[in-house]
């Protein structure tokens, strides 16, 4: 049977974690944490919690932060099953000593052998391939993988939230300072101060030809006049 939701029991219980199956070989303590605390809200609140893996696959950061959250971390070897086997001796201890709920974070069928010690579950994260003996001797429950090891990880601090930054401001023009003497005008092409000097040259031309004509008019006729004037 498989479900979706996490579920709780009164009967004695622990938790068995395959690190590598769980998180990865050597994964990042950011992973495991989001994972871990994922799967943590899907297991009896008083079950005991233990792992297993080789020394040489797991990251110190993550075997302190494990440790953190409670989780005992049993060296295993580097053999085939070897943290299988680990755990299975650790829960048919734990039988003897009355423990009669188990809950398995892996999906190795080697571990459908526990549903003889009482009840069995097995927390897989969606997706997940279960062994076929494995899901038909337990409880499968489905689980997200865990939110964003920011939001949610614990031991991690959040981080903090993004503080929106200014826009930019456009460049504004200097004011002009009071007392600032206004700037002498553009001085005019040179074809209109030409154009200006030649209007002027043939108007003042144009002037004194008139005047010089009308002298000379003058004078003629008053040298006549004087000339007549003297004959008898």
């Amino acid at each position: 049977m498989t479900t979706d939701h996490p579920y709780k029991t009164h009967k004695p219980a622990m938790v068995l974690i395959d690190v590598e199956n769980t998180f990865g070989t050597l994964a990042q303590r950011s992973v495991a944490v989001t994972r871990l605390a994922a799967l943590l809200e899907h297991v009896p609140a008083q079950a005991r919690l233990v792992a297993a893996c080789a020394p040489a696959r797991i990251r110190p950061e993550v075997k302190q932060a494990l440790a953190d959250q409670g989780v005992r971390v049993l060296s295993a070897g580097t053999g085939p099953n070897a943290a299988d086997k680990v755990l299975l001796n650790r829960a048919r201890q734990a039988a003897a000593n009355g423990v009669t709920h188990f809950t398995v974070v892996s999906a190795d069928a080697a571990f459908a052998d526990l549903a003889m010690l009482g009840d069995l579950h097995v927390v897989a994260f969606d997706r997940q391939p279960v062994g076929k003996a494995l899901a038909k001797a337990a409880t499968v429950h489905r689980i997200p993988r865990g939110r964003r090891a920011s939001a949610s990880a614990p031991g991690q601090p959040a981080e903090a939230p993004a503080i929106p930054r200014p826009a930019a401001a456009h460049p504004q023009p200097p004011a002009p300072t009071p007392d600032a003497s206004p700037s002498p005008p553009q001085d005019s092409p040179p074809l209109l101060r030409w154009g200006a000097a030649a209007t002027a040259a043939l108007f003042c031309g144009g002037l004194a030809f008139g005047a010089g004509t009308a002298l000379g008019n003058r004078l003629v006729h008053l040298t006549l006049d004087t000339a007549t004037r003297r004959r008898p």
